[in-house]
Order: structure tokens, then sequence, then C-alpha cells
């Protein structure tokens, strides 16, 4: 693929760091960008593992504390996540 095609999809402001660390090359510069979409999806298996793993956690431990309902209770008036303001715009909405 030509680079201007490339920088045209991926956009010229993104790839702009990308040729800067490459010293302009832009065959360089579309093959670092493509390793580090790579490294990104590598680390996203990672992150979104830990990211279940710490909401498993911490329901584990809410529902120790304060039953099984623990987030519904939590959103509802008087709870300890209620927001007037969520309840505002929650209204503008219906």
């Amino acid at each position: 693929m030509k680079y201007k095609d490339f920088e045209n999809i991926i956009s010229p402001e993104r790839m702009r760091k990308y040729n800067v660390a490459c010293g302009g090359n832009t065959s360089k510069a579309m093959t670092l960008y493509r390793y580090n979409l790579r490294l990104s999806q590598e680390m996203f298996v990672v992150v979104s593992c830990f990211e279940v793993t710490l909401r498993n956690r911490i329901d584990i431990v809410m529902k120790a504390k304060w039953g099984n309902d623990w987030l519904r209770d939590f959103i509802l008036p008087g709870g300890a996540l209620y927001s007037d303001k969520r309840a505002e715009n929650t209204k503008k909405i219906i």
C-alpha cells in the first residue's frame, strides 16, 4: 500500500509521530504502526482479563458486605452511588 493511502486511512495526525520516530522514512513508519497494532492487540487480552478478574473480586467483596443486590441498592435513591444529577438526566431522557 502506498504511504499516502495508508496515511489517509489512519490520519496524518496519528502518523506524524511514527514518521518522526522513523526519521521521515514512510515505509518504516507504516511498519512501526503495524507493530504498535500487534502490541496493542496483545495488551488488550491482558487488560481485558485483569478487568474481568478485578470486577469479579470487587463483586465478591461487596456481596459479602452488602448482599447480592449491592449494586442495585447503591444506585437507588439514598444509595452510596445515587446521584441527583443522574436522576435529573434520566428524567430528561424519559
